[in-house]
């Protein structure tokens, strides 16, 4: 089984049922969601989600990893509360909608170091329950396009963006042909409006999970963070 760790906003909030609607699929129920967005056609509309809906809307601070063969959901349940009992809540000032590459993401408008720090112990407290790189890893990392700082990474964490390669991002699509950019650009921000501009409270985790193989991820658990004084690197 495959599972990640991210954030996500709580259910009912704005940006959650915005952005739900914009990928086309909740990420707490799993369920499709059929909303009109205006300026896009139905088909271009699920082409451009595709990628960023099989997870649902989400920030990676732990990219999905294979459990550990002795290891179990439930260890990782159980670190997971025990680990975000001891973590208070990040605000960020301020959000924006860019162009990564060649892909769409709600961001930080400045470098966090809280949250940066945070990622970083995601990755190295819970990487003892992560399978070791396997071919099948190196085949996702599409490692023909990494320098040699993400290689390491990839080899070491599992995935190549960490550590000082890390940004913290909420996908909105999949790779945009440049012609086609300043159109969805326009669209992203015509749907979001001002919840893409406004603080972002990060104050819990969702453990993502795979039930099969290539199957959309499920959130199988919850855990606030709920910590009130300032975090400690673990």
């Amino acid at each position: 089984m495959r599972c990640a760790i991210c954030f996500t906003p709580p259910a009912d909030d704005a940006l959650t049922i915005a952005a739900a609607r914009w990928l086309r699929r909740d990420p707490y129920t799993g369920a499709r969601i059929a909303w009109p967005v205006e300026g896009l056609v139905e088909t271009d509309h699920a082409f451009l989600t595709a990628a960023p809906r099989r997870i649902g809307f989400h920030g990676s601070l732990k990219a999905p990893f294979r459990i550990a063969t002795e290891h179990g959901l439930s260890d990782v349940q159980a670190a997971l509360a025990k680990f975000c009992r001891r973590v208070p809540p990040i605000t960020v000032d301020a959000m924006r909608i860019v162009l990564i590459e060649n892909f769409f993401a709600l961001v930080p408008t400045e470098p966090n170091p809280e949250l940066h720090e945070l990622a970083t112990d995601f990755v190295t407290v819970f990487d003892q329950y992560r399978s070791p790189t396997s071919d099948l890893d190196l085949a996702r990392g599409d490692i023909g396009r990494l320098n040699g700082r993400q290689f390491a990474n990839l080899m070491a964490w599992g995935h190549p963006y960490v550590l000082d390669q890390f940004r913290f991002h909420m996908t909105l699509t999949g790779p945009i042909d440049e012609l086609e950019r300043d159109y969805v650009a326009q669209m992203l921000h015509r749907h979001f409006g001002p919840l893409a501009d406004e603080p972002l409270c990060i104050s819990q985790v969702a453990l993502f999970v795979e039930p099969e193989p290539n199957a959309p991820f499920l959130i199988d658990s919850i855990h606030r963070f709920t910590a009130q004084h300032q975090r400690k690197t673990a």
